[in-house]
């Protein structure tokens, strides 16, 4: 019980205590609304009690299913005279606002006027008089709140999509801000790889050379200024996180024939061979072949201790090919994370070229990159992502709730105008042709012939006769009933001997 009472609750949107305090009160003030009117006309002694006992539960209902609740509380008027005016404005303003589809909306409003109209059989019969009042009635307290609360509904909507649209740009700008930071986070995890990996790879050799080398001394500054050079890349490294620049630790392709006496140093066999015509590269692609140099150097020195190390670096004429390929030698390191071939790959492809990793036929080791030539300063194409997945246009959705929004103004404007102006209109058609004023009725002196008296009246088919053959009753005008006392106004009108000879004002009190 418990748990349906809770999912009742979530449906109809009373989560919250000042929402549930909100409808408490809303539904006891239109209940005591539509009681006290009940009570006081006394159509019929259980009226009030039914009106007491359906307020509530429609009131409830609408939170629910509106368009249910709504004609519910038609039918019921039927039977009670007629919903009050506050429990009719609360259903057509829930009405409009909770339902989504405009027919729907339309299709309550039809079946409300209908019940509401055939409701005052209780108090007058049904009369196109009676049913343009009602109609006009029904238009100041049904389709004027439910326009209204149409209008809201739109603009609530149209502020919620605002809403989330902030939301999910503010989403997007925190992950495209965590992806920079994870994608510099990578590069720099990089070049620290790249380049401390080097150097603690010499500081190992130099080490173990310590132990046979003649002078040890000379072994032991090797050491040092490879230590000091390791700590100043490695400061320069660190430096970048607080520099806008992320190429200022670009490494010049010049700088490959200390890296290869750094390397003859620890006693390797390294040859460096440069091919074709030199010439100024871009900076990201100049780095990128250092970093191939370098990464291949570092593994042949780990893995094959002893053996002969060929790099190369050619000029082709729409590439630098950086290579490093080493014959079988003695491994120094026994496992490896193969992580620095990993992010090898990653750099050359950021600079728009391709790397190859494999053994040779000799059973050596071979990298090499391709890069593409771009010339000096220029920049690789960028990596184009997959596009997002295809979604409505925002503005196109903020448009289209404008448009809606402008609609609902003018049919609600159109639709009481219209209402206005059919009342307007029939009321003038009542009075002109089926009605009687005062004016008229004091106009019309005993004596005077028939045929003058007749053309100041409207069409006899408009009068109702008399008890007396030779009489008439006319309806009086609306305004003459509303000057008058209760009870319905007629004037009659006796003819005899082609003259008017007798005229009275009729008062039936109403039952």
């Amino acid at each position: 019980m418990r748990t349906n009472v809770a999912r009742w609750r979530r449906q109809a949107g009373l989560t919250e205590r000042w929402r549930l305090a909100y409808e408490v009160a809303l539904v006891a003030l239109v209940t005591v609304a539509a009681v006290v009117p009940s009570a006081l006309v006394g159509w019929y002694p259980a009226a009030p009690w039914l009106v007491g006992l359906t307020t509530p539960v429609l009131l409830l209902l609408r939170l629910t299913h509106p368009l249910i609740g709504y004609v519910a509380a038609a039918l019921v008027g039927l039977g009670t005279g007629g919903p009050s005016s506050m429990l009719l404005l609360v259903l057509s303003a829930s009405l409009a606002y909770r339902v989504a589809h405009w027919w729907q909306v339309g299709a309550g409003l039809a079946a409300a006027w209908v019940g509401y109209v055939l409701s005052f059989l209780w108090e007058e019969p049904l009369t196109l008089e009676w049913t343009l009042l009602t109609t006009l009635l029904f238009a100041l307290l049904a389709v004027l709140p439910a326009g209204v609360a149409r209008l809201v509904r739109r603009r609530r909507v149209l502020l919620a999509a605002m809403h989330g649209r902030n939301v999910q740009l503010h989403s997007q700008q925190s992950e495209i801000a965590r992806q920079a930071q994870a994608r510099e986070r990578a590069r720099i995890a990089r070049d620290m790889h790249d380049s401390l990996g080097h150097k603690l790879t010499l500081i190992s050799l130099y080490s173990s050379m310590m132990r046979t080398a003649e002078d040890p001394d000379e072994t032991a500054d090797l050491v040092r200024k490879t230590s000091s050079a390791a700590m100043t890349e490695l400061r320069q490294i660190l430096g970048l996180l607080g520099q806008d620049d992320p190429q200022s630790l670009v490494r010049p392709l010049t700088g490959l024939d200390e890296l290869a006496e750094q390397a003859r140093s620890s006693g390797a066999r390294v040859e460096l061979l440069r091919e074709g015509e030199p010439r100024p590269e871009a900076s990201l692609t100049e780095h990128a072949a250092y970093r191939v140099i370098q990464e291949g150097l570092t593994n042949a020195l780990r893995h094959a201790q002893g053996g002969a190390i060929t790099l190369r670096l050619r000029y082709e004429p729409d590439a630098l090919i950086a290579a490093v390929t080493n014959t079988a030698g003695l491994p120094v390191v026994r496992t490896t994370s193969k992580q620095g071939l990993l992010g090898l790959a990653e750099r050359v492809r950021v600079a728009g070229g391709m790397l190859y990793h494999g053994p040779t036929p000799d059973g050596g080791f071979r990298v090499a990159a391709t890069l593409p030539h771009l010339g000096e300063g220029a920049a690789p194409a960028p990596v184009e992502n997959p596009p997002p997945p295809a979604g409505p246009d925002f503005a196109d959705v903020i448009d289209r709730h404008r448009r809606r929004s402008r609609f609902v103004l003018v049919a609600t404007a159109l639709s009481i105008a219209v209402f206005l102006a059919l009342c307007g209109v029939g009321m003038w058609l009542i009075s002109a042709f089926a009605t009687v004023d005062r004016e008229t009725y004091d106009a019309a002196r005993i004596g005077a012939p028939e045929h003058a008296v007749r053309e100041t009246l409207p069409d006899p088919d408009a009068g109702t006769p008399a008890a007396d053959a030779a009489c008439v009753d006319y309806q009086a005008s609306i305004f003459d009933q509303v000057r008058g006392e209760d009870g319905e106004l007629r004037y009659r009108f006796c003819f005899r001997d082609g003259m008017l000879s007798d005229k009275q004002i009729i008062r039936e009190p109403t039952s």
